[in-house]
């Protein structure tokens, strides 16, 4: 097999990727020699030859760049001698650039720019940068912030006429408004969500039924409102496509007059939902629903540690203000449905990955203090359950009504990659039953098995990697990991383009003339569906990368300390490993080890040479921190015994040797 056909870079951490423009196929990982001789940089496009090797592998030969995908890039400046040199920022295949000019600039080390690719690097010739923008000392708060913005082409500023009409709109409700909605005012709705928090989309509150059920109402934030299709508020919704959370900021989709001030449920403030009631009987079954455009006064903002506090008695009810106290009751009924949600969710097989994240914990400067493992109470799964309840009712009902509409779908794994699973689990002894029938309860019992073994992460994490993504599209698949036919995005429409449209659509079949508001054909859905995935994909990896700087930043100032870290996967370069208590990511290289390592066939193993050392994927071990990079976003580890001395020089317990160290595969 040989062809030529065009593609786009797509830049990890520590390889580079060529993926096909026309039918999406999967990401070809480009060779290192490729990597270095082209200096390939995210969204380069290109076109290469597809060749078959001896093996049977496909193989991507580069042929030629057709566009680059930068013109401007940021990075940091850093000393190199005598000279000043710029590092790119996030660009991992591309190690520095030289500075144009330098001396007319007033550049220092450890300064964060904006700069102009004047030329772009090749293998045997430098790239040239010339400095526009001194952003401030990359290690202030923030400026890595500013980085991240620009290095993934995010908005930094609202529009002036959107913050106009956004100012115009943040006025208190109007009564002829009130008069079209049903009144829920005197209902004890309380919103819960972080501490932090400032955009409440959702209130919840829960009534008792006498024959032992439970009805559950979610009100949601009524944007569409305030947001008019075509408007400019609108055009840039759409086009921001979601809300980005970074750990000490937000980039929001809507203006703060409308995210933080109208639209947010606030305690003791009248706001305009979308109210979804369901009554679910005594065992969480789902046996009737309805939907109705409605006004609400929030009655107290729980923060999920507070409620979670009293939900598992560790505060006393009494301690709190009235305001609080008058709604435990209905926070305690909120616990008792959600655990039978939860059991008829687990019972019809949806997935429950245990995923750690970290908190990070700021001082008033902005400083890191903390990283720690964040807690998921009581109080966090019974708003997912809510709102996971209100999702699919809201997606189910629309489906009834035939009407076109972005679902939130999630495909089922591929077959070949649940058999390349398989061989893993067997040498961890666990089964995946029934896989061939590819449904969720398999994995949901898989993950019950590993649960309380070493490798449970790594089990987790490795079941992740084989599930395709979730996304949105009209042409609806069901959401595999929920275990659901019929699924959308309904509950957070101050931070989701999506959720403002099904809001829409919804209000149109409860409001008439509302109808042409929320239609849209299908044949345009299906480009709109792409595009709000693609920017959800673009959010997500900016807020992981936001969060991997946080923590090498934090890392720097530890770099003399042991941590426990577990094996997460091995490759050519060395072992991944997983620092259990930061959560940070990080490679072991092989020429940290005191021996050649042999990596087999299953990358589940690497065998020293000469000492006959074996290294498991799941395996705990000490590690120390060899090298820490936030400007690459990369951390390289090493172990206690290969720690760099003072000097610099690594000092190795074990065998020495002049020669390269060398990985080489086995069966």
């Amino acid at each position: 097999m040989k062809k030529t056909v065009a593609g786009t870079i797509k830049i990890t951490n520590r390889s580079a990727f060529f993926i096909r423009d026309a039918d999406g196929a999967l990401p070809l990982k480009l060779s290192y020699h490729d990597q270095l001789r082209y200096r390939f940089m995210d969204g380069d496009r290109l076109t290469a030859s597809l060749r078959t090797d001896r093996r049977g592998r496909l193989r991507v030969l580069p042929v030629k760049i057709i566009s680059r995908a930068l013109s401007t890039i940021g990075g940091v400046i850093s000393t190199e001698g005598n000279d000043l040199i710029f590092i790119p920022f996030a660009f991992p295949a591309i190690e520095r650039f030289r500075i144009e000019g330098q001396e007319s600039e007033n550049l220092n080390d450890g300064d964060a720019v904006i700069a102009r690719i004047i030329h772009y690097p090749s293998y045997d010739q430098p790239g040239y940068v010339a400095v526009d923008k001194i952003l401030g000392k990359f290690h202030d708060p923030l400026v890595d912030d500013r980085l991240i913005i620009h290095r993934y082409q995010l908005p930094r500023r609202f529009p002036r006429g959107s913050r106009k009409l956004a100012k115009e709109l943040a006025v208190p409700v109007c009564k002829s408004e009130l008069k079209k909605r049903t009144d829920f005012r005197r209902k004890q709705f309380i919103t819960i969500d972080g501490d932090t928090a400032r955009d409440f989309d959702d209130a919840v509150a829960v009534d008792q039924l006498n024959d032992g059920g439970f009805r559950l109402y979610v009100s949601i934030a009524d944007v569409s409102h305030y947001v008019k299709p075509g408007s400019i508020l609108d055009q840039e919704a759409s086009r921001r496509g979601t809300s980005i959370y970074f750990p000490n900021r937000c980039i929001p989709m809507l203006p703060p007059e409308l995210s933080n001030g109208i639209c947010s449920l606030k305690p003791g403030q009248d706001r305009l939902t979308i109210t979804a009631v369901m009554e679910f009987d005594d065992a969480g079954r789902r046996v009737k629903e309805y939907f109705c455009p409605s006004v609400i006064n929030s009655k107290a903002r729980w923060t999920y540690a507070m409620a979670a506090g009293i939900l598992e008695g560790v505060i006393d009810a009494k301690s709190l203000p009235a305001r609080y106290r008058n709604t435990v009751g209905g926070l305690r009924l909120m616990k008792k449905l959600c655990r039978l949600l939860k059991k008829q969710r687990r019972k019809r097989g949806s997935i429950d990955f245990d995923l750690p994240e970290a908190d990070i914990l700021f001082d008033v400067q902005g400083n890191i203090e903390e990283i720690r493992p964040a807690l998921h109470t009581i109080a966090h799964q019974l708003i997912e359950e809510f709102m996971l309840a209100a999702n699919e009712t809201v997606a189910t009902h629309l489906t009834w009504l035939e009407s076109p509409l972005l679902y939130r779908i999630h495909p089922q794994p591929e077959v070949k990659k649940i058999a390349q699973l398989l061989e893993t689990l067997k040498c961890f002894s666990l089964s995946l039953k029934g896989w061939r029938s590819v449904h969720p309860r398999a994995f949901q019992e898989l993950l019950h098995q590993a649960a309380h073994l070493p490798v449970a992460p790594v089990v987790n994490k490795m079941l992740l990697q084989i599930m395709q993504k979730a996304c949105y599209s009209p042409v609806n698949c069901g959401h595999f990991g929920l275990a659901l036919k019929h699924y959308t995005h309904f509950t957070s429409p101050i931070r989701r383009y999506p959720d403002l449209m099904v809001q829409r659509l919804l209000k149109g079949h409860l409001w008439p003339e509302n109808h042409k508001e929320g239609h849209i054909p299908l044949d345009k859905l299906v480009s709109i569906g792409d595009e709000l995935s693609s920017r959800e994909r673009l959010a997500v990896e900016a807020e992981r990368t936001s969060l991997m700087v946080k923590k090498l930043f934090y890392l720097e100032k530890h770099a003399d300390e042991m941590f426990s870290g577990i094996i997460s996967g091995i490759s050519e370069a060395g072992l991944f490993i997983t620092l259990e208590q930061i959560l940070a990511d990080g490679l072991l290289p092989f020429r940290n080890l005191d021996d050649y390592y042999v990596v087999r066939d299953d990358r589940l193993h690497a065998v020293g040479e000469q000492s006959g050392k074996t290294y498991t994927i799941g395996d705990r071990l000490q590690v120390c921190l060899a090298a820490v990079d936030p400007v690459k976003c990369r951390l390289d580890l090493c172990l206690p015994e290969g720690k760099r001395s003072k000097s610099g020089k690594k000092t190795f317990t074990g065998r020495k040797t002049g020669r390269l160290y060398r990985w080489r595969k086995m069966r």
